[in-house]
């Protein structure tokens, strides 16, 4: 677990063992896997086992739900995911089902106060704040409010992720502006969707320490 002067950094859209061992050899502290199946970067469970199997250090492996069944989570539990990212409409009973399998993440895309006020007591070990708008769940590579991100950060009582448009451009910004426990990267270290570009990679975890230790 990073200390509180140390970033925690999660690269989100992994669709290839390659591109996971390029965000760890960069530094990151979880990785990604898409389990909405109407997203562009889409993983099956099958892939999900072959690249965590792959990997020969320890990092969260989170995998990201819509509206999910249990049935659906525990394909992706079992497949090596620790995290399960909810970023849909799930319900807090739903969530502390969940939580009895895997540790729970809660993403929220709020246009105000009271779309974040709405969550303070959600049953979720840390919450990420994406771009509102739109009909697709991330990966949009829309910038998201940072104000509302810094209240999520001051109300919610858990450790806040910042996701939505970060990049190498803004990342030392966002840090510096929103204060969170984390960033979540996907589409702005990207050269297609769910392609890593390993330089743009490199490049984001440079720039991050200029926004925080790491």
């Amino acid at each position: 677990m990073p200390s509180k002067d140390r970033i925690f950094v999660k690269i989100c859209g992994i669709t290839r063992a390659e591109d996971a061992l390029a965000a760890i050899g960069c530094g990151a502290d979880a990785i990604g896997f898409i389990a909405y199946p109407k997203s562009k970067r889409f993983i099956p469970p099958g892939k999900v086992s072959l690249i965590s199997q792959s990997l020969k250090t320890e990092i969260s492996k989170v995998a990201v739900f819509v509206n999910p069944s249990r049935d659906d989570i525990e394909k992706y539990v079992s497949a090596g995911a620790d995290v399960v990212q909810l970023h849909g409409d799930e319900t807090a009973d739903f969530a502390e089902n969940v939580a009895k399998s895997a540790e729970v993440w809660k993403a929220i895309r709020p246009r105000s106060k009271d779309d974040i006020l709405k969550y303070k007591g959600f049953p979720a070990a840390k919450f990420l704040i994406d771009a509102a708008g739109g009909t697709e769940y991330g990966g949009t590579g829309r910038k998201s409010d940072w104000e509302l991100a810094k209240f999520a950060v001051e109300i919610l009582g858990a450790p806040v992720i910042l996701a939505g448009g970060l990049n190498p451009a803004n990342i030392a910004e966002a840090i510096s502006s929103v204060e969170p426990f984390g960033v979540d990267l996907s589409s702005g270290v990207e050269s297609s969707p769910g392609i890593k570009d390993h330089a743009k990679l490199k490049d984001v975890f440079r720039e991050i320490k200029k926004g925080a230790a790491i």
